[in-house]
């Protein structure tokens, strides 16, 4: 019997933006106490869990979320998923149709950007090795901090959007704080 979604829709929302934000406390916590190969591992599950969010937020279909929050059968593979989510590009693909430009760019332009190095830091490959024997350059840090930051406002603007909050705080709080944020892309309204 599948689950009612009712008032738990939102809460898929919530979820991944929840996520987003342990992860990015858990980088600031590590490059605190000098687990910086750990932190930077920590910056592909935080996109995605971000990029989750946004797509949940408009472009998941109904029926994906109610199976998503539907209970397995008794029969079921304990190590499956209810349902697997779509790839990140088919994603970002639909987040171009339902967002406004600057979102999709900004997470298309970070993904371009980063991809390569997030997999081999997330799959063990030369990147985190070398990190580990040579250490971490303080510009890197500095981008996890800013980029983490980013991920927040980003996180904290769908929660905004999915409880109908007032518009304009966050845009209030990049400005006062652009500093502590990566630095925002060229918007192209057109």
């Amino acid at each position: 019997m599948a689950a009612s979604i009712g008032p738990r829709m939102p809460s898929v929302h919530t979820g991944y933006c929840s996520i987003v934000r342990e992860h990015v406390l858990s980088q600031q916590q590590l490059l605190a106490h000098g687990f910086d190969v750990t932190a930077m591992t920590l910056v592909r599950p935080s996109f995605e869990s971000l990029v989750r969010a946004i797509w949940c937020l408009q472009g998941a279909s109904e029926d994906w979320i109610r199976q998503f929050f539907t209970p397995p059968t008794p029969d079921a593979d304990v190590r499956d998923e209810t349902i697997k989510g779509p790839p990140v590009d088919s994603m970002l693909v639909t987040i171009e149709k339902h967002h406004p430009l600057w979102v999709h760019q900004s997470l298309a332009a970070l993904k371009d950007a980063t991809w390569k190095p997030m997999h081999s830091y997330v799959h063990g490959g030369i990147r985190p090795v070398l990190q580990a024997l040579l250490g971490c350059p303080e510009h890197q840090k500095v981008a996890i901090v800013l980029n983490g930051n980013g991920f927040l406002m980003f996180a904290t603007n769908v929660l905004q959007m999915t409880c109908s909050g007032p518009a304009g705080k966050i845009a209030e709080l990049q400005r006062r704080f652009r500093q502590c944020l990566p630095p925002a892309p060229a918007v192209d309204f057109a």
